[in-house]
C-alpha cells in the first residue's frame, strides 16, 4: 500500500518576511501545538499549511496548485499567543482560527479570539475577541479551558464552542447576517478537552462533547437550526484524540484512541436503521493524538484514509473501504520522524497529499503517485 519516499529533495522555497527559526516551530509542534487538520485546500486549488511558534501563527502556501515551490514560513504575531489553536474551513473556503489568549485586562485573565483567512496566501483578518465564556471566579483555582472550536454550518452561521471541566460546553453563534449572539450553555459539566466537530455535505453541523467514559452527541436538525442533545455513548477514549469525517451523505464517523493501547476506534452515532451503533477497532496501537482523515479512490474503490504519528514518531498511513471497518486497516510507515502530528488532505487534482514538520521545523510534502492505482507516494519534498 503506502511506501517510504524513495528519496528526498529540497526544492526552491520562496523567501518570506516574518520567517521564524525552524527550531521554534518544531518545539511548538512537539509540545502539541499543531492544530488537527493543519493542511488545507483553498478554493483556488492551492494547499496551505499552518503551524505555531512562541510568537504566533505560522503559514506556508503553495505558489501554484500541485507545485513544489511554496512561500513560507510566514509569521503572524499575536500578543498573548498561547501556542495552541484550532482551525476550520467554511463552505466559502474561508479558514477560521480560534485560540484562548492571555490578557490581564480580560475577565478571568483570558479571552477567546477568532480570526479568518479569506483567500489563500492573503493576510489574516483582525482577531476578534468574543470575551471569556467562563468568567466565573471561584475560591479554588479553575481548570484550564479546552481549545475553542469553530464550527461553520451550511447556512452561513459560525458557531464557536468552548469547554471547561466543571463548567461544561458553551457556544456563541455569528448568524449569516454577521451579528453575534450571546453565549449559550450546552451542559456537559464534566467535559474533558475540546469538542469533536463535524459538518456534513448537507451543511448540518454536529459535535461530540467528551467526558470520562463517553461523550454526548449534539446536532442541528437542519443547517439553520439550533443544536439539540441526541444522546450519549459510553466508551473510553484518550483525551484529545477525537477526529471526524463525513463517510456517507449526511452521516459522519468519529475516531478516537482507546486508552488501553492507543489503537484507533471508529463510531457512527447515526447508525443505519436496524443497526445498533458500534465501536469498531482499526488498529494503529501506540499512535498518539487524533488521526488525520480523508477519502480517496484506491484501486477503484471509495476508501477512507487515516494518517497518524506512530509509536516511533514516524507518520503511518492506513486505508480501508469507506464504512467497511469490519475489513480492518493495515498501517504502514510512510516517512521519517516528524515533529508533532502529520496532516493529510487532497490536492487540487484529488490526489492524497500528506504533510509533516521535520525535526528541524521544515515542512515536507509527499503526494500520491498518480501512476499507481493503489496508495503509493512520490518522494518526500522539503518545501519550506
Amino acid at each position: 500500500m503506502a511506501r517510504r519516499g524513495r528519496a528526498e529533495a529540497d526544492r526552491g522555497v520562496l523567501p518570506a518576511e516574518g520567517a521564524v527559526p525552524g527550531s521554534g516551530i518544531a518545539e511548538a509542534a512537539d509540545a502539541g501545538h499543531l492544530a488537527p487538520g493543519w493542511l488545507r485546500l483553498g478554493r483556488d486549488g492551492r494547499l496551505t499549511a499552518y503551524a505555531s511558534c512562541a510568537e504566533g501563527l505560522v503559514r506556508w502556501t503553495e505558489s501554484l496548485p500541485g507545485s513544489d515551490v511554496w512561500s513560507g514560513p510566514e509569521l503572524f504575531p499575536v500578543d498573548g499567543w498561547p501556542g495552541r489553536f484550532t482551525l476550520a474551513q467554511d463552505h466559502n473556503g474561508f479558514v477560521w482560527f480560534a485560540a484562548n489568549l492571555h490578557r490581564d485586562a480580560a475577565p478571568g485573565g483570558r479571552e477567546l479570539v477568532v480570526a479568518a483567512q479569506y483567500q489563500t496566501g492573503r493576510p489574516l483578518g483582525d482577531w476578534r475577541s468574543l470575551g471569556n465564556p467562563f468568567p466565573e471566579r471561584g475560591e479554588e483555582p479553575q481548570p484550564e479551558p479546552g481549545e475553542p472550536v469553530v464550527l461553520p454550518d451550511g447556512a452561513g452561521a459560525l458557531h464557536v464552542l468552548a469547554t471547561r471541566f466543571g463548567s461544561g460546553v458553551r457556544g456563541r453563534t455569528r448568524g449569516p447576517d454577521g451579528a453575534w449572539g450571546t453565549w449559550q450553555d450546552y451542559q456537559g459539566k464534566w467535559v474533558r478537552g475540546a469538542v469533536a466537530p463535524l459538518v456534513t455535505s448537507q451543511g448540518r453541523a454536529e459535535f461530540l462533547s467528551p467526558f470520562r467514559g463517553g461523550a454526548a452527541y449534539w446536532s442541528q436538525g437542519a443547517p439553520d437550526g439550533g443544536f439539540r442533545w441526541l444522546g450519549r455513548m459510553e466508551a473510553d477514549a484518550v483525551e484529545g484524540s477525537y477526529s471526524s469525517f463525513e463517510t456517507a451523505p449526511g452521516s459522519g464517523t468519529y475516531f478516537w484512541r482507546h486508552p488501553a493501547d492507543g489503537s484507533v476506534v471508529a463510531h457512527r452515532p447515526q447508525a443505519a436503521v436496524g443497526r445498533p451503533p458500534a465501536f469498531m477497532p482499526l488498529g494503529g496501537a501506540g499512535g498518539v493524538g487524533p488521526v488525520g482523515v480523508t477519502r480517496a479512490r484506491i484501486n477503484g474503490y471509495d476508501c477512507t484514509v487515516l494518517l497518524q504519528r506512530g509509536a516511533e514518531g514516524h507518520p503511518e498511513i492506513a486505508a480501508y473501504p469507506t464504512e467497511g471497518e469490519q475489513y480492518g486497516a493495515w498501517w504502514a510507515p510512510v516517512g521519517d520522524r516528524c515533529a508533532g502530528l502529520p496532516a493529510i488532505a487532497r490536492d487540487a487534482r484529488g490526489f492524497v497529499t500528506i504533510a509533516m514538520l521535520d525535526t528541524d521545523g521544515g515542512l515536507r510534502i509527499a503526494r500520491q503517485d498518480p501512476a499507481d492505482q493503489g496508495l503509493a507516494f512520490l518522494p518526500w519534498t522539503r518545501v519550506g
